[in-house]
């Protein structure tokens, strides 16, 4: 990356360059396969525009990863000043040393070796909290999965407990909060635009202070005092609002992804019926009630990874955004400061290079045995550079664990069967309109630890 000055106000000089067709910033949301495609047919660096606003596609995967690795150049999105009302002052909206500071300080507490006997307590918190499925009606499977992912990262990372009521209200509240925080940063540059959503965004704020409280007050700590909690409330000497900001960070963001990876695979699973077979007969295998402790756990469950793979390859975050904090260079593309520049995760996804047939949902390309092998890190799952995801070891092991238990347990069917499936304008794409029946499975299964056929059509894009 070169940074250096050459027209007014020191933005590099611009030049002329290939038209590209415009598209709105929602379009990028919506229909990341064609309008990311298509713009990749521009070149390394598509210069486009976001309704009256400049926007830059980087479609190198090189210049992808400078670009999001960059942080002395390019800002997330996350720091920006119209979401300070979102982020506070938690290390979600710190940037440079004291982002760096604060993941340090978390890192021993999410890090891989101290997670690895997570899987058990994964298995039979979700048995628990499928409890409350109901079986005789069709669900609303976004709110569900919010609910079920809420309760696993309260209970399982943040070592705590909350009321189902506020459970309940948590996950009802997260939709609201990612389509508020996506509309936030997408009219930033339109602060005179009315934002309708906003009375209803602050409720469901209040909602998700009120659930940090919680997990805050009803913390249990391990008995080495290593775990995230503990290590933030050591770090703010015990203030509760210094910690409660990055606790609520922890919180929202430990749901959102995991939420809509679960989502989007129940709707596979509705739509392939042989797929929740096999993840079945793999799950009754490695959960059952006399599975050592470190037996559970995704790398046993190779056909379930391969599923949650897939479903991250096609419904995964289809970009990330970053603002140039001066005029830089991306490449050989001189780009203004401020201008919006996005990495087509989408894309990079679907690249025909890389993936035979890759419009078609197929985890068995995930296979030990399949050739050639892919790697999961291409995917970028949980992003990149300084932003990189602090709880992607959580993750690596809830998401799987979760999804085998709930088939393990559960009959999912789309309902009703002609309905249409769109996608929603959050910050990670949920299935809109998906309703499901959660049928509980005859004969059941052993329950571990407490007691606690046909195809759905393709998603739509408007």
């Amino acid at each position: 990356m070169i940074e250096e000055g050459g027209g007014p106000g020191g933005c590099p000089a611009s030049r002329e360059e290939p038209r590209v067709a415009h598209s709105r910033t929602l379009r990028f949301w919506l229909d990341p396969a064609n309008i990311a495609v298509r713009l990749g047919q521009a070149g390394p660096v598509a210069r486009t525009r976001a309704g009256p606003a400049v926007a830059f596609q980087v479609n190198d995967p090189s210049l992808i990863r400078q670009v999001g690795c960059g942080e002395d150049t390019f800002q997330s999105w996350s720091a920006d000043p119209c979401l300070r009302d979102f982020t506070g002052n938690g290390f979600s909206g710190f940037e440079g040393q004291a982002h760096r500071d604060r993941r340090a300080l978390m890192k021993p507490a999410l890090a891989a070796p101290r997670l690895t006997a997570l899987g058990p307590s994964v298995r039979d918190s979700t048995e628990g909290l499928l409890a409350g499925l109901p079986a005789d009606r069709p669900v609303d499977i976004p709110v569900e999965m919010s609910r079920i992912v809420a309760g696993l990262v309260i209970e399982t990372v943040l070592n705590s407990g909350i009321s189902p009521d506020t459970l309940a209200g948590l996950a009802r509240a997260r939709s609201v909060l990612s389509a508020g925080v996506f509309w936030k940063y997408a009219l930033s540059p339109w602060p005179w635009v009315p934002t309708p959503r906003g009375r209803a965004f602050r409720r469901a704020l209040g909602t998700l202070n009120e659930a940090a409280g919680e997990v805050y007050a009803r913390h249990r700590p391990d008995a080495d005092g290593n775990d995230v909690v503990s290590l933030l409330k050591r770090a703010s000497d015990n203030r509760p609002d210094a910690a409660l900001h990055d606790l609520r960070a922890l919180l929202f963001a430990g749901i959102e992804a995991t939420a809509s990876t679960l989502a989007w695979a129940c709707y596979e699973l509705g739509r392939h019926p042989d797929h929740q077979a096999a993840i079945r007969a793999e799950a009754d295998a490695v959960l059952g009630t006399d599975a050592l402790a470190d037996a559970v756990r995704p790398d046993l469950m190779p056909r379930t990874a391969g599923f949650v793979r897939e479903v991250t390859r096609l419904h995964g975050i289809p970009f990330l955004v970053r603002r140039p904090r001066h005029a830089t260079y991306v490449g050989e593309q001189p780009v203004p400061a401020g201008a919006l520049v996005t990495l087509p995760l989408g894309a990079v996804r679907r690249d025909p290079a890389r993936y035979a047939r890759p419009e078609e949902f197929d985890p068995l390309r995930w296979s030990p045995e399949a050739h050639p092998q892919l790697s999961p890190a291409a995917l970028l799952p949980y992003g990149l550079g300084p932003r990189y995801c602090p709880g992607a070891a959580a993750s690596e092991i809830l998401t799987p664990v979760a999804l085998a238990s709930l088939v393990r347990s559960r009959t999912l069917r789309t309902t009703p069967p002609g309905r249409t499936v769109r996608v929603s304008l959050e910050l990670t794409p949920m299935p809109k309109g998906l309703t499901m029946v959660a049928e509980p499975r005859e004969p059941h299964p052993p329950v571990p630890g407490p007691a606690h056929g046909e195809q759905a059509d393709p998603v739509r894009r408007p």
